[in-house]
């Protein structure tokens, strides 16, 4: 049984999040190696060391090449039950690959949760999926939904001048056939997509795509006419937040495929539009958002987006939230 440990309880931490005042004062912050594999071996070396010390780790889910902070987590998972650390895990959680490969990935986890008591994931409608994919409790997964990441420093410069693309971008369980069918359809509209997914593809001629620096993807999408987001759906795990909720914070026109994650973020109608992910939803949606008959309906929406996503989607929510859900962890700990 741990010792009853006070709220405001310390932790260590893959993650800085030290502009959190809170946050700062209890976490030591462990660094991370370079993206090798063999500075990845460090950090999990490191994350082994310290939760000898400090008996509560906030860890990441989705960093690095072998994912090193959940290999410690099912390292860990080997000790006794009473010299077991707590372990948060946090951020966008994983997507089961099928055959061997997911099997694999599943007895790692297995092995991993035997230390995790929360898993701060972030959608709610993840919650059921993931924990019957892994067979994990749900008792253990709590919502903490994602926030903006533009900085100050980039929402203060001036705007850049509107120019005539549509924009789509990233990587990450995106799902561009269907959008590309839709562009073709729209050849009165100029398409910008950020990705290399479409590589030797061949693209309808009003669309150009390819992989951008950081800082060409951003004045990319402000200087759109419009932001598409389209995703993959029959997900386990919440996708597209840091796109869509930046080009809404810029009261872009977003249209954002349904898929999980969306609905705890987005209000259909309200602050973004929510397509099926067909071509003629994409179709319909880019129509309607920049048909000038439809100017004032759209620009309210934006404004709203704007200031919902300010207000409830920022950085100092986001950590707080996570704080609580250790927090809350730590407790019921405490209590068993």
């Amino acid at each position: 049984m741990h010792e009853r440990p006070s709220l405001k309880t310390p932790f260590v931490t893959t993650m800085d999040y030290s502009d959190h005042i809170e946050y700062a004062n209890r976490a030591r912050v462990l660094p991370r190696s370079d993206s090798s594999i063999r500075g990845e071996l460090r950090c999990i070396f490191r994350i082994l060391v310290a939760t000898r010390a400090t008996k509560v780790a906030l860890l990441d889910s989705s960093s690095g090449r072998i994912h090193p902070d959940l290999l410690a987590a099912a390292l860990l998972g080997f000790l006794p039950k009473s010299h077991r650390p707590l372990v948060v895990f946090m951020g966008a959680m994983w997507q089961k690959d099928a055959g061997i490969k997911g099997f694999v990935q599943k007895i790692i986890l297995r092995l991993a949760d035997k230390a995790i008591i929360r898993y701060a994931v972030q959608s709610t409608a993840e919650i059921p999926l993931f924990a019957a994919a892994w067979d994990i409790p749900e008792s253990k997964l709590r919502f903490v939904p994602y926030f903006y990441t533009f900085t100050e420093k980039m929402l203060a410069a001036p705007a850049p001048p509107q120019e005539n693309h549509i924009f789509a971008g990233g990587n990450s369980h995106r799902d561009y056939l269907p959008y590309l069918e839709a562009i073709d359809a729209l050849r009165e509209y100029e398409f910008v997509i950020a990705t290399n997914l479409l590589e030797h593809k061949t693209l309808p001629p009003n669309v150009r795509a390819g992989l951008v620096p950081r800082n060409e993807f951003a004045r990319l999408m402000r200087t759109s006419r419009a932001v598409v987001v389209p995703m993959k759906r029959n997900l386990i795990r919440a996708v597209g937040q840091q796109t869509y909720l930046n080009a809404m914070l810029l009261e872009k026109p977003t249209i954002v495929t349904d898929t999980q994650g969306v609905r705890d973020h987005v209000r259909d109608g309200e602050t973004a539009v929510v397509v099926d992910g067909s071509p003629q939803s994409y179709m319909d949606a880019i129509r309607k958002v920049l048909d000038p008959a439809n100017k004032t309906e759209i620009d309210k929406m934006c404004k709203v987006a704007h200031k919902t996503v300010l207000e409830r989607f920022n950085f100092q929510n986001h950590a707080t939230r996570l704080l609580a859900v250790l927090d809350e962890a730590v407790l019921e700990s405490s209590r068993s």
